[in-house]
């Protein structure tokens, strides 16, 4: 996907994230020469209709939002089934990265991040769009501290009365969901101000308030267990702020912000140092609000009245009517204690049976529904990860489907987390091999292609997609591509041409000069180039090894003696005027000493060592031989 164009104009530069629809990108707008974010639907989701209405939706959902605290989007597209969104690219941190980095923030920038994001999300509220996913990871700081909300992926409008279970599939992150989104319920504003409080804790106090070692068993939390106090984890955390926290994550919708423009509003009451009214807004209890009895008023003029009425009479009978009251009681209490344990014993020894329905498969939702259909109950009692079943779908069940058994009964259910995924590791520079070794270890399939580099040497890994940290699933591909070392060239013809020169060419075509032998040479000049290898005119390519030979000159041990050779043309018949030609065969090699018109006058020729002279005279086009004179003699 590195480096593919789409539309012509967004250029995918490098990856930069992972979501749970899609992988994020960095890329370039050719048209308007500014960078972007591409966000791209994984290729598992391309298929499902769902998916890619969903993923649609996203696009509709967030560009109807126009403000500074928002993402923007900048256009949605199609291209060979790539579904991709291009946003504004934003050059800074996400949240997340930065409570790391700091494990907790002043209380001012706490204050500050929180303030903005509730500015957005009263944008998109007013604008029928609920965000459904606030979290950290989805909050971006600028390098000027602008925030950013990102990520309505899972954004929905309010028309269209979503639930939290798409599919049955649970969204959003469950450490910042609402309890409502957990049980499955309707997530509607007061979700996002939910998960907004939970973020604003874990900024103040560097930590969520709750987890576990499963999705589920997180959500759980989130319904029935209180939120530790943020003070206890942040002295400098005041009681109006932990009051402003608090009030966020109510379990109780009632008791929670009604609006996120009330929310806003405490917000900059408290970054003005204004005065909140307590008495609307008193300590909220996290859990619950408990129902506390009313106490009737009693009329005590009334009361004095009758007791004066009746107060001999009561005197006289009360004893009688005591007694008969206890004795009725005594009566039905008998008689109800009889009835009870009659019903007790028919229904244990006379329990309807009932069939175990198929759930595997099924979510938590739809296997509950069953389940109380047949008049039956869910017992959870393992949570595992699995490649193929969902997270929060039934992986198996005891007793199994189709046995016949009490009403009442529980079935023992095993639950999936979903796969588990695997970090992919950092493999760019290692040999093709190594890699392979790597990535297969971890149970994902390599995919393997080729390419020239001039900066990296051949057989080892140029780059590598997705990249390092990426979260996959077993079996996924990881694609890699080796370098075939820089592109080839043909090699110069160095003969003749002096050492020096020879060598600044090599380096300048970044070879490697390995051996430099020297030889004698009576034709080559000393300290040029005699001959190469490979040969001028082979294909080679950077890092390759270069073999010279150069002259030393002739070689004194092999000095020859030179002759003068004195030729009588007219000895073979030659007459004056006719074409004579004289070759020498010696130790300077074959060559052809005269040829020219014979004058009358003998002819001179050189000779060194020993060797062979032919005389030849020109008989029409050609020449004879008529004689091979061998010499010295």
């Amino acid at each position: 996907m590195i480096g593919k164009t789409l539309a012509k104009r967004y250029k995918i530069e490098e990856r930069i994230g992972d979501g749970g629809m899609a992988i994020v990108y960095k890329g370039h707008d050719a048209v308007l020469n500014r960078w972007v974010t591409i966000k791209i639907l994984r290729a598992q989701f391309v298929l499902d209709e769902d998916f890619v209405h969903r993923f649609r939706r996203e696009a509709q959902a967030a560009a109807s939002l126009s403000h500074p605290n928002v993402v923007n989007i900048y256009d949605v597209g199609e291209e060979d089934d790539t579904y991709y969104i291009v946003m504004e690219y934003i050059d800074g941190k996400t949240l997340k990265e930065l409570i790391n980095e700091k494990e907790r923030l002043p209380v001012e920038e706490a204050v500050e991040i929180t303030r903005q994001i509730c500015e957005a999300l009263v944008h998109a509220h007013k604008n029928k769009i609920i965000h459904r996913d606030i979290k950290p990871q989805n909050i971006l700081i600028t390098k000027d501290k602008r925030v950013k909300v990102t990520d309505f992926g899972i954004a929905r409008a309010v028309t269209t009365a979503t639930m939290t279970y798409n599919n049955n599939e649970f969204m959003g992150s469950v450490h910042y969901s609402a309890p409502e989104q957990a049980k499955g319920g309707l997530a509607e504003e007061k979700a996002d101000l939910y998960s907004l409080g939970i973020v604003f804790y874990e900024m103040l106090t560097g930590k969520v308030p709750f987890s576990g070692e499963s999705p589920i068993s997180i959500a759980i939390k989130h319904l029935q267990e209180d939120i530790k106090s943020p003070v206890e984890l942040n002295p400098e955390v005041t009681s109006e702020l932990e009051r402003i926290v608090l009030r966020a994550v109510q379990k109780d919708l009632n008791h929670r912000y009604q609006s996120a423009e009330e929310m806003l509003e405490e917000l900059k009451a408290f970054i003005n140092n204004e005065i909140i009214n307590n008495e609307n807004h008193k300590q909220p209890i996290v859990n619950s609000i408990k129902n506390n009895s009313i106490p009737v008023k009693r009329n005590d003029n009334a009361r004095n009245n009758e007791g004066k009425k009746g107060k001999k009479r009561a005197g006289d009978l009360s004893w009688r009517y005591s007694w008969i009251v206890v004795g009725f009681l005594i009566f039905f209490i008998f008689v109800a204690a009889l009835a009870m344990g009659f019903n007790h014993l028919k229904s244990s020894l006379l329990v309807p049976e009932t069939e175990v329905p198929d759930i595997v498969n099924l979510s938590i939702r739809e296997a509950t529904g069953l389940l109380n259909e047949a008049g039956l109950e869910g017992d959870i009692i393992e949570e595992v990860s699995h490649d193929e079943v969902p997270t929060g779908y039934i992986v198996s069940q005891f007793p199994e489907a189709g046995r016949i058994v009490k009403e009442g009964r529980e079935i023992e259910l095993i639950i999936s987390t979903g796969p588990t995924y695997i970090e992919v590791p950092l493999v760019t520079g290692k040999r093709e091999q190594e890699a392979k070794i790597v990535l297969e270890d971890k149970d994902l399939v390599v995919e393997v292609s080729n390419d020239y580099s001039s900066d990296v040497e051949a057989g080892k890994v140029i780059s590598q997609d997705p990249g390092q940290g990426s979260k996959l699933s077993s079996g996924e591909i990881v694609s890699i591509v080796v370098s075939k070392g820089s592109e080839p060239f043909t090699l110069r013809d160095f003969s003749g041409h002096s050492l020096e020169d020879a060598k600044e060419w090599v380096r300048l075509y970044n070879l490697e000069l390995r051996d430099v032998d020297e030889e004698h040479s009576e034709d080559v000049s000393e300290g040029h180039v005699i001959k190469q290898s490979p040969k001028a005119g082979e294909m080679v390519q950077a890092l390759d090894l270069i073999d010279l030979v150069v002259s030393k000159g002739p070689d004194p041990e092999k000095a020859v003696e030179a002759y003068d050779i004195t030729i009588d043309p007219s000895l073979w018949g030659i007459d004056h005027g006719e074409t004579v030609r004289i070759d020498v065969d010696d130790n300077k090699g074959k060559r052809t000493a005269f040829e020219s018109s014979y004058t009358g006058s003998n002819i001179v020729i050189e000779g060194w060592g020993t060797g062979t002279v032919s005389i030849m005279k020109k008989e029409g086009q050609g020449y004879i031989t008529l004689e091979y004179v061998n010499f010295p003699q």
